[in-house]
């Protein structure tokens, strides 16, 4: 389900510590990007993954596998275990006694909308000033979208926004400052002109505009 430059972007993300914090992620599947968290976060301080997920099927997004049985093999596989902690649940249910400090949230769960903006408001305030939230399919799904403009773009508390295909990703501030407001309007008219010439099926759009965006807004201190 990730592209191999979402992966590497996941695993960058994950060496990236602004703060101490863990990393919670919001929808394993078979664990790909659980390998890349953890592969990214192995050797350093609060390297733990706490992958929530509670692999059951979801018609409604077209997945009709339960999954942690082959999550738990790859994770095993990869020699990740020891940086992941399996939560074997809903995000609702693992967010109830939740209490940790969060350097990197990635929600990567259902993707519409109402469970979207749950996972958002329930795992946000838990993110530590600095930290980054990533979230997936964030140019296709109209859900993610939506939570994405509602409770991040129109919001004076994100910088840095960055994107990476079908990643979108932001860093938590107090305050954005006045270039800080022009850097991510300019760079949300860039993200229009991709989508808008998707849609058109432009040539070659997608691929060109996909390592455009890329270039232009990750910046140097992802490491």
């Amino acid at each position: 389900m990730l592209t191999e430059e979402e992966v590497r972007f996941l695993y960058r993300l994950s060496r990236f510590k602004p703060e101490a914090g863990v990393i919670v992620e919001i929808g394993s599947f078979k664990g790909k990007s659980t390998i890349a968290l953890a592969s990214g976060a192995a050797g350093g301080l609060n390297a733990k993954v706490y992958a929530i997920d509670p692999h059951l099927p979801i018609p409604e997004e077209g997945y009709s596998e339960y999954t942690e049985a082959e999550f738990l093999r790859n994770i095993d596989a990869w020699g990740v275990g020891d940086c992941v902690v399996p939560m074997i649940t809903t995000s609702e249910r693992a967010a109830e006694n939740w209490s940790r400090p969060i350097r990197l949230l990635w929600i990567d769960g259902d993707h519409r909308y109402g469970a979207v903006r749950l996972d958002f408001k329930l795992w946000e305030p838990h993110v530590v000033e600095g930290g980054i939230i990533a979230m997936h399919d964030s140019i296709r799904k109209p859900g993610v979208k939506r939570v994405l403009w509602e409770e991040v773009f129109r919001s004076g508390r994100f910088r840095d926004i960055m994107i990476v295909d079908n990643i979108t990703a932001v860093r938590k501030v107090k305050k954005v400052s006045p270039g800080g407001v022009c850097r991510k309007w300019a760079t949300l008219a860039l993200r229009a002109i991709y989508i808008a010439a998707r849609k058109s099926r432009v040539p070659y759009s997608k691929p060109l505009g996909r390592r455009l965006l890329r270039r232009l807004t990750v910046p140097r201190w992802v490491p």
